[in-house]
């Protein structure tokens, strides 16, 4: 049930601490690499090294910002999406629909639901009442967990595609792969074809 908003706040955090531990890097302190902070222990880094270690965090930082452009942030201008109840008049680009968000604002039903439920079920609840913000919103939030399952779906088969498990036909596999019931081992015995129930 994660959202473009969460990862888009994670790696927005990522970038930040690599900028903080490039100043802290520079000051000497290492703190933030424990394991490395325990190998060196009582005596400091020398500057090399330590100008090494902010090279690479520099370069580092360069490459989340090539594939995490600033630019396309997928927040701008939908953080009605995330607190449709902190919503200032005009952010958002839906003149048409600005009246029906101004109704979510200030119904204490919705936000009662908004504060228990996740962000896509609470914006399906909306659907009933007011679905065409409602689907505004989802079109924004939907797609990330869709490429999830797809992703989970190409990984499931590259793991089940082997030379030793090399079968034309892996829907039964697959189905297991990608289900997501845990199964009950304790509830199994061996046979000499396998697994059985007990």
């Amino acid at each position: 049930m994660t959202t473009v908003f969460k990862l888009a706040d994670k790696v927005a955090a990522f970038q930040s601490k690599l900028e903080l531990w490039g100043r802290r890097v520079n000051r000497g302190n290492l703190d933030m690499f424990q394991t490395l902070t325990g190998i060196l222990g009582e005596t400091g880094p020398e500057h090399s090294f330590s100008q090494l270690v902010h090279v690479h965090l520099s370069l580092l930082l360069k490459e989340f910002e090539r594939y995490f452009p600033t630019t396309k942030d997928p927040r701008t201008g939908k953080e009605w999406i995330r607190d449709p109840f902190f919503n200032k008049s005009g952010e958002s680009s839906m003149s048409v629909q600005e009246d029906h968000l101004l109704e979510i604002a200030n119904n204490g039903g919705l936000k009662t639901t908004f504060e228990t439920a996740t962000l896509p079920m609470f914006w399906i609840k909306v659907m009933a009442e007011y679905p065409d913000i409602a689907t505004r919103a989802l079109k924004s939030l939907l797609p990330f967990p869709t490429i999830y399952l797809c992703e989970a779906g190409f990984s499931a088969v590259t793991a089940t595609k082997t030379k030793q498990r090399n079968k034309l036909d892996i829907s039964s596999t697959f189905r297991v792969s990608l289900s997501p019931i845990t199964p009950r081992w304790n509830r199994c015995k061996e046979t000499s074809s396998g697994f059985s129930l007990i």
